[in-house]
């Protein structure tokens, strides 16, 4: 590692921070264009059509671009300082995306607003110190807790989507839409990981059936968390969306190397207790920031004036 190198990775990280906190804006205003804007967001479900119609508007595919780019600078990032240096910076596609939010929609940013943004962030940030410095256990392979993982992480979406689409209160839905596919994406990292590790380990190889069956789990993580990311983006603000991300999909993945892939194997009481907390206070800064971002705030004194009017 150089002495050029952490500087560097944390100017890539900033840049790619910035890339994706575009790209979901930008995918964001694509989604939002496909339903009325009259409409009550929080009431908006995006179809198949609709989704397939998503590949026509050149700003949605904009942000996939901008996504990809950011993915690419991260990985790049990852090559030249630790983990534990480079995945705290990624977090700031939170505040970016509010302050892209507020220019695009020329809404001014509430005090309530950016501090839930720094309680999401301080959350985040401590979880990914405690997991980098603490979880270094030796790697293990099973094949059946990774399948039984991606059978427990499915009934647990499925059960979410139930509340989201029938449950949930207004200002929960694009939280919990997006925390569906945020779940997936992250478990998607995590059989990324399992697929590496089988290779490395050299007991299997990449065309082996179980490697393959490990792959295609990955693979259909990803395509149920790119849905559902969407059904985010339709029904609540792109910063709310970007925040749940980032807090759920590193979450995940971290849980699914400490259980699954046995690199908790060590870990102190202590540490555990702070991942827990510190996981604990950024979700806690993500609902916060569900119920007092703007477009939320609106849509609950609208809801109110149209019941005051019907009661009348």
């Amino acid at each position: 590692m150089t002495r050029v190198g952490i500087p560097l990775a944390i100017t890539l990280q900033v840049i790619s921070s910035f890339l994706f906190a575009s790209g979901a804006t930008l995918q964001h205003l694509g989604v939002k264009s496909t339903f009325d804007p009259n409409a009550t967001a929080s009431s908006n479900r995006l179809t198949l059509m609709g989704m397939l119609k998503l590949l026509l508007i050149p700003k949605w595919l904009l942000g996939l671009l901008c996504v990809f780019s950011g993915a690419g600078l991260h990985l790049w990032a990852l090559t030249m300082a630790p983990v534990a240096v480079v995945q705290p910076v990624g977090i700031l596609a939170v505040p970016w995306s509010v302050v892209l939010s507020s220019r695009i929609h020329g809404h001014q940013i509430p005090f309530r607003v950016w501090r839930a943004v720094l309680v999401t962030v301080i959350g985040v940030v401590g979880f990914t110190v405690f997991s980098s410095l603490f979880a270094k256990g030796e790697k293990q392979f099973g094949f059946m807790p990774i399948t039984w993982s991606f059978i427990v992480v499915c009934v647990v979406c499925v059960v979410l989507s139930f509340f989201a689409a029938k449950k949930a209160a207004p200002w929960a839905k694009a939280i919990m839409w997006s925390s569906v596919g945020a779940i997936f994406y992250g478990l998607a990292s995590g059989m990324m990981k399992a697929a590496m590790n089988m290779v490395q380990s050299g007991q299997f190889h990449l065309m082996h059936p179980t490697t393959l069956v490990v792959i295609g789990y990955m693979l259909a993580c990803y395509g149920l968390g790119a849905w559902m990311i969407q059904q985010g983006y339709a029904s609540g603000p792109a910063e709310i969306t970007v925040g749940t991300m980032t807090t759920v999909d590193p979450f995940v993945a971290v849980l699914f190397g400490l259980f699954v892939l046995g690199e908790g194997a060590g870990m102190g009481a202590g540490p555990a207790a702070g991942m827990i907390i510190s996981g604990a206070v950024a979700v806690y800064g993500v609902v916060m920031l569900s119920k007092d971002h703007p477009d939320a705030v609106a849509e609950r004194e609208k809801t109110a004036k149209e019941s005051a009017a019907v009661k009348d």
